[in-house]
């Protein structure tokens, strides 16, 4: 209960007032986030281990089920995108009722959704977990895996959208305590459930996936504490949320940013069968590449949150000059961190790769991969920066046009080509840097035409 005071207090201090744009930074808004998703990423890496005592199909099973939980996650972060937008601009507008409504509208809607997808994948986790062809142990564990963790989704997705609405008020410490707290309880309840220990029972599978579950429901119960009792920049507000005009506003910037996360997961699904028809190896080598590059990811989603509150918030206070320069100056910002760190993994990508693996051939390709990948991060940094400007903007059409190209008639077709005329794995990881050039390009041309800052109209 003390931990849940401090964060309490921690809150309360942090929400006392409305952050508006003129008194926000990129990199105090960047931070929290990137801080927040390093713990989250350990999360992931603790649960992997704990559950590796428990033999390769627990392994297999975990890394199944969370790829298709985050699949399924995706398309339920589209609502998000129509969150930060709205609430961003109503914000910086100064109408807190809006952005209350905006809020529970959003709440309504992705409960809704994520309903009919819990539904949907406890009748056919089958027939989803099947697709990866598993053996016949870990396809039922991965089943049992899927079928508890996405039975939280309802109460992950409340949460996710608070923090949305959160990081769009220009709050982006809230989410970050809370976050903490959850990780703590996450790691605990791994720890114990998994394997037995601190006095829990031995759960295996199911007890990963419930104390996953079970510590993002209290982050979500602390969270709707807080919000009910008016302890959150964003207020609770009052009935009368849904309107049509409303409602169509959030469906108009929500349904484009599905279809890309759509895109991007058959894009990405789609590029990783291409490389696991080398072999083992290589698969294994892509997976591990991945990982070492998790940083400079993590830095890029920390400055894509910061870019898409900056944007919405100017040009609801019609300070469309500021919104512009603040797109230049997360860019700038991501693609020197981005970069430098990039170049850093690089230059320790095979130690690091031994870390993983003692294997000489995927060391080799892991190596080959990172140096790639970091060869690719300026322009991938144009990806979360302008990319975000745009989304915060409203205006996210432009980006799903954009990864259909890059990724769907570019990045795939062209590693499909190179296996085809038995070209080495090497050129297969290359088209990475044609695909995030290409974005690259657009994405400047798009950012620079100004059009993006007329797409939405809030409602008042």
């Amino acid at each position: 209960m003390s931990q849940i005071k401090d964060i309490n207090e921690s809150i309360q201090d942090e929400s006392a007032e409305i952050s508006h744009p003129e008194t926000l930074s990129v990199w105090g808004l960047a931070w929290p986030p990137i801080l927040g998703n390093l713990l989250w990423s350990s999360v992931g890496i603790i649960s992997i281990k704990a559950v590796g005592t428990l033999g390769a199909e627990a392994v297999a099973a975990v890394g199944t089920g969370q790829r298709m939980v985050w699949v399924f996650q995706a398309l339920l972060m589209a609502v998000m995108t129509g969150t930060t937008a709205l609430v961003a601009r109503a914000v910086g507008s100064k109408n807190m009722i809006e952005a209350a409504h905006i809020t529970r509208l959003a709440i309504g809607v992705s409960l809704g959704l994520s309903l009919l997808t819990t539904l949907i994948i406890v009748l056919f986790a089958e027939t989803f977990i099947g697709i990866f062809g598993l053996d016949p142990v870990a396809q039922e564990l991965a089943v049992t895996y899927l079928t508890i963790s996405i039975l939280f989704i309802p109460f992950m997705t409340f949460g996710m959208v608070i923090g949305a609405a959160l990081r769009a008020a220009g709050d982006v410490k809230t989410p970050m305590y809370i976050g903490i707290f959850t990780n703590i309880i996450a790691i605990y309840l791994l720890l114990g459930l998994v394997n037995g220990q601190y006095g829990m029972p031995k759960l295996g599978i199911v007890g990963a996936a419930l104390a996953m579950g079970i510590s993002f429901t209290l982050g979500t119960i602390i969270q709707l504490y807080l919000w009910v009792a008016g302890k959150l920049v964003v207020p609770l507000g009052k009935m009368g949320s849904f309107t049509k005009e409303r409602f169509d506003q959030l469906i108009t910037i929500s349904y484009p940013a599905g279809i890309e996360s759509i895109v991007f997961q058959f894009g990405m699904l789609s590029f990783f069968w291409i490389v696991a028809m080398y072999g083992t190896e290589e698969v294994a080598a892509y997976n591990i590449g991945v990982n070492i590059l998790m940083l400079s990811f993590i830095l890029g989603n920390g400055f894509s949150v910061a870019a898409a509150t900056l944007s919405g918030q100017f040009l609801g206070a019609s300070d469309p000059d500021a919104a512009y320069k603040s797109g230049y100056q997360s860019a700038g910002m991501t693609m020197l961190a981005m970069s430098l760190s990039g170049l850093l993994l690089a230059f320790f990508a095979e130690p690091i790769a031994w870390f993983f693996i003692q294997d000489e051939e995927v060391v080799k390709f892991a190596v080959i991969f990172v140096w790639i990948f970091a060869l690719s991060q300026p322009f991938m940094a144009l990806e979360f920066s302008l990319g975000s400007t745009l989304r915060g903007a409203g205006d996210t059409r432009s980006p799903m046009v954009i990864t259909v190209i890059g990724l769907l008639l570019i990045r795939v077709p062209l590693a499909f080509l190179l296996y085809y005329l038995e070209m080495p794995v090497q050129w297969i990881f290359a088209t990475l840097i044609i695909d995030y050039f290409v974005k690259g390009i657009l994405l400047i041309a798009r950012y620079r035409s100004k059009r993006w800052m007329k797409v939405l109209k809030v409602s008042s």
